[in-house]
C-alpha cells in the first residue's frame, strides 16, 4: 500500500493547492464548489478504478487513526 501523507488544512483552499504544485505524479481533488456541491477533478492518469482505490485507501487509513492532529 502507498504511504499517505496528511497535511494540516489551511483556511484558504488555494494555499493547499499552491503548496501541492510539483509534488505529485497524479492527483485527485474532492471538495465543495462555490455552490456547496461536491465536485471532483483528477489528472488524466487516473482511471475510475484508481480513483476508487485512492478513496478507499485514504478512508481506511483515516478510520484506523493513521493520521494524527
Amino acid at each position: 500500500m502507498v504511504d499517505i501523507h496528511f497535511i494540516r488544512p489551511a483556511e484558504n483552499p488555494d494555499i493547499v493547492l499552491e503548496a501541492a504544485k510539483g509534488g505529485f505524479q497524479d492527483v485527485l481533488i474532492i471538495g465543495y464548489n462555490q455552490d456547496g456541491e461536491i465536485e471532483a477533478r483528477s489528472s488524466l492518469g487516473l482511471s475510475h478504478d484508481n480513483v476508487n482505490w485512492i478513496i478507499d485507501s485514504f478512508k481506511a487509513k483515516l478510520l484506523n487513526g493513521d493520521y494524527s492532529d
